[in-house]
């Protein structure tokens, strides 16, 4: 089968050149190596790199070989680096020609270099294997001078790993083309190095895009009131960027069936940018709850934005179910109810369970019941 695939895409690989004024002649231009060739190079792919025969078949035409000398060298680094049989195929099926890369003078320098910065044998494999062309580029002209360049934007060697972790392709993409112009952008706004350094770690991607949808994502912040020397002017402009301008009309329309006004929804975003950035349904689920189970003003959410983003089933009911014994027997006020909510689960045992168990003694088998039910 896989020898009749092969021919198949060398029959196609030919041009076929009907030459004028040249009678009934016709010109064949075979490919430049063999069928038994092409034929050796799927078959190797699929038995010895794990690719389906349609991908082998699509990488034949990037990469040929007619022994497995270099090939097998190169799966032999892979493997004793700890990569997976799935990450090996990841590899080889987007970027065929690693297999004809030397090992020693190629591959190893630039994972050793890798791994003296922070890198374990699990992250290369991981990030590697997402972007595995970071393997294409030159050691000295761009791995080593994008690394530090990161470096010194998030402020550290070990901030650049996770960075990096995060987001594999920030380090195979170009800084003078992706990061320094938006960071330009952003500095040249007032936003602080610090936060600059925050964007880059967790928010990475937002980067790629171009300088002027950035610049126009980084206009519309500012004239929903960020203060660009604050983090949130960061977290707000990721958001945006995570979003068309469809959903986020959608999302507006959602809020704004339990009363909130246009001037309500930018109130909210600007105390609590995630606000926005959850599901239509869980801003829905959401309201449902604090106004028909928890008997609230919507208008009270809106001031109190955080408690949009949390988890409905492992945060908001269990700890409201606990709230709203204490609110019956007067042992509480409404408005401490977002404290209730955000606070770290130890404190709010504390605060909200152990504290009143000689007036609630129940409160705390209610809470497990209802996290056991989450889990």
């Amino acid at each position: 089968m896989l020898a009749n695939l092969a021919r198949k895409a060398l029959l196609h690989a030919r041009v076929i050149l009907a030459l004028p004024n040249a009678g009934a002649r016709t010109l064949l231009r075979p490919a430049s190596t063999s069928s038994e060739s092409r034929s050796f190079t799927v078959s190797y792919l699929v038995n010895a790199c794990g690719l389906s025969p349609e991908s082998a078949l699509s990488a034949s035409l990037r990469v040929r070989f007619e022994t497995p000398s270099r090939p097998d060298s190169v799966l032999g680094l892979l493997k004793e680096r700890g990569f997976s049989p799935t990450q090996i195929s990841d590899v080889v099926s987007r970027y065929p020609t690693v297999l004809l890369a030397s090992p020693d003078k190629i591959l190893l320098p630039k994972i050793e270099f890798l791994r003296s910065r922070g890198f374990s044998d699990p992250d290369l494999a991981r990030v590697i294997s997402a972007v595995p062309r970071i393997l294409a580029r030159s050691l000295e002209k761009h791995l080593r001078p994008t690394l530090d360049y990161i470096g010194d934007v998030v402020q550290s060697g070990e901030n650049a790993v996770a960075a990096i972790k995060r987001y594999p392709r920030i380090l195979y993409e170009s800084p003078g083309t992706q990061l320094i112009p938006k960071i330009t952008t952003l500095r040249n706004n007032g936003v602080p190095h610090k936060n600059i350094g925050h964007f880059v770690l967790y928010h990475g991607p937002r980067f790629l895009v171009s300088t002027e949808q950035f610049d126009e994502a980084v206009d519309r912040v500012k004239a929903l009131g960020f203060n660009p020397s604050k983090v949130g002017f960061v977290t707000a402009l990721h958001v945006i960027r995570c979003m068309s301008e469809s959903s986020w009309r959608k999302k507006i329309g959602v809020y704004g069936k339990w009363g909130w006004s246009e001037e309500d929804v930018a109130l909210a975003f600007r105390r609590h940018p995630w606000c926005m950035a959850v599901s239509e349904s869980k801003i829905t689920k959401a309201m449902d709850f604090f106004v028909n189970e928890m008997g609230l003003d919507s208008l009270h959410i809106a001031r109190r934005p955080v408690v949009i983003s949390l988890s409905l089933r492992k945060r908001i009911v269990p700890r409201c179910s606990v709230f709203r014994v204490l609110l019956s027997k007067g042992l509480v006020h409404t408005h401490s109810l977002a404290t209730s909510l955000i606070i770290p689960e130890r404190r709010f045992l504390e605060e909200f369970v152990t504290r009143y168990l000689g007036e609630a003694p129940q409160l705390l088998d209610l809470y497990k019941e209802k996290m056991g039910l989450a889990n």
